[in-house]
């Protein structure tokens, strides 16, 4: 059985969500979080922040590949 670690979770549903969600997943993610902290899930809350960061790390390391001149 192949059992994997909430890090990898993120990082999974990060790139889901943002091949889904495109321009509008981090926001998405980050609404996905208040809306679960508003209900007093925390643990929710702290996953879904997650997530949209790992989605906003991955925007940031593509608009610098973008700038850096081929090799």
């Amino acid at each position: 059985m192949w059992l994997i670690t909430e890090a990898e979770a993120v990082e999974i549903y990060a790139r889901y969500f943002a091949a889904r969600h495109k321009s509008t997943a981090s926001q998405r993610a980050r609404d996905t979080a208040n809306s679960l902290q508003s209900k007093g899930d925390l643990n929710g809350h702290k996953v879904w922040n997650e997530v949209a960061d790992t989605i906003d790390r991955h925007q940031q390391e593509k608009r610098r590949a973008l700038r850096q001149p081929p090799h």
